[in-house]
């Protein structure tokens, strides 16, 4: 699987012009610093805080409406977080190729993703959700979890802090 390269190389311009979007400096900005995280999701008020720290001055609606164009375009992909002040939208960039029973395992902490791509597992999710009236869109599914490493250091943290009390 090889991912759209956004970096200096003049990609960006023609994966925009591919999906008939003009490449305009948010477009760019904010496709640069998706591709900067390495496959990592980010949300909007990420991205936001992201342009801002490298000197770029963007609002957050234009930040909204850029994602989401890009999403429809299918440069993107949108995948859902649940916090605490409800479900937030996370964004990665889009594969060339992704195949069509792919699922990401996604850590809520640290945000590092693996790509599973297993049919027989997604076909049984595809069924559970059919069975209660749900169908999973896209053909790409993203799980949330905590990974090993978040899982130990949050155990140590609580260890510290009940020695401490």
């Amino acid at each position: 699987m090889q991912d759209i390269h956004i970096q200096g190389d003049g990609r960006v311009f023609d994966s925009l012009r591919a999906v008939r979007l003009r490449p305009t400096s948010a477009r760019i900005c904010i496709l640069q610093v998706l591709a900067a995280t390495h496959r990592q999701a980010m949300n909007a008020e990420g991205i936001y805080q992201q342009l801002l720290r490298i000197g770029i001055a963007v609002s957050l609606g234009t930040i909204y409406r850029v994602l989401k164009e890009l999403e429809q375009a299918g440069l993107l992909l949108r995948e859902r977080e649940a916090s605490a002040s409800g479900n937030k939208a996370r964004y990665l960039i889009k594969p060339e190729r992704v195949a069509a029973d792919s699922c990401y395992l996604v850590c809520r902490v640290c945000e590092r993703s693996v790509l599973v791509q297993d049919a027989p597992l997604l076909e049984q999710l595809r069924q559970t959700a059919a069975l209660h009236g749900m169908e999973i869109g896209a053909n790409v599914l993203s799980v949330q979890m905590r990974c090993s490493q978040c899982a130990g250091e949050a155990q140590a943290g609580r260890g510290r802090l009940a020695r401490a009390g």
